[in-house]
């Protein structure tokens, strides 16, 4: 190796002949900004952010929402058509129940669980205009039990739902110690990232439009699957996740695929409400029929 070779070495940046995804939390040192002190010569530093005249303004949204635009222009008049009910009133859901005043010792007893619930159920409100369902986010849950040994494990998981979502997700912890499980307090054993707006529309698109119709074996999203409060889950495994077309074109530089759990919250206040919503937007759904005991 020559001097010049060797020179140019030190000289050359590091970080420039990295390319990806960082892997290391950012610091953030924030230094507040009096802008009632600054000078008159810099006008331009008072005005906000949001503003195309600021010098940190940052466009967006330079294109159209085909998902958005149809349920505002359609699906929303739809939706409210079909669940108007002139004169409705509130139907109360399954609140816990109190002990009584006749004993002292359960003055300050934990109140009852409902009868025949685990837990209180929401009061199910009317449609009006001002409550119309509307798809408010989409979670994405990944939990891998091979990164409780292997730290990287998780880190492949992390560059996976980041090159799907476009979203950088956060990682997830572990909150109990199992011995049987090896799991550890405080160990990283999955990730997860909340979508919104068009990251949101965009992962939805794809979804129902490019990944699930090429799975053979999808009959569609479970009737069963709700939490009771309007939102609806469902699994893919990592065989379907290779139909993503971020995954599929590129799938040298993932050779271990993880499945994650899909989480649609709306507030429809009701899963059958949800189930419209989202079969108006393209998700299937069936009804899972029970095996006979023979």
């Amino acid at each position: 190796m020559s001097f010049k070779q060797f020179a140019r070495s030190f000289s050359s940046s590091a970080v420039a002949s990295k390319v990806g995804y960082s892997t290391v939390q950012p610091v953030h040192h924030l230094v507040p900004v009096k802008k009632a002190i600054l000078s008159t010569r810099f006008p331009d530093t008072k005005i906000p952010k949001t503003d195309i005249r600021s010098p940190g303004y940052k466009p967006k949204d330079i294109y159209q929402d085909r998902v958005t635009d149809y349920y505002h222009n359609t699906l929303q008049s739809d939706l409210l058509l079909h669940y108007y009910e002139h004169d409705a009133s509130v139907v109360k859901g399954n609140k816990t129940r109190d002990w009584g005043t006749d004993s002292p010792y359960a003055l300050y007893r934990r109140h009852r669980n409902p009868k025949g619930l685990t837990r209180a159920t929401r009061d199910i409100k009317p449609i009006t205009s001002k409550n119309i369902p509307e798809l408010v986010g989409i979670s994405i849950n990944v939990y891998n039990k091979d990164a409780l040994e292997d730290a990287w494990v998780n880190i492949s998981a992390r560059l996976q739902i980041a090159q799907i979502t476009n979203v950088k997700p956060k990682i997830t912890y572990n909150k109990s110690n199992v011995l049987s499980w090896k799991v550890r307090e405080g160990k990283e054993c999955g990730c997860k990232v909340e979508l919104t707006g068009r990251d949101m529309t965009r992962f939805l698109t794809t979804l129902t439009e490019l990944v699930l119709p090429r799975i053979r074996t999808f009959q569609g999203i479970k009737t069963t699957s709700g939490d009771k409060s309007g939102n609806i889950s469902f699994g893919m495994t990592p065989e379907e996740v290779k139909l993503f077309p971020e995954i599929e074109n590129f799938q040298e530089l993932f050779p271990n695929l993880f499945g994650f759990h899909v989480t649609f919250k709306t507030t429809a206040g009701t899963d059958e409400r949800a189930r419209t919503l989202l079969t108006s937007l393209g998700l299937p759904f069936y009804k899972p029929v029970k095996a006979k005991a023979e």
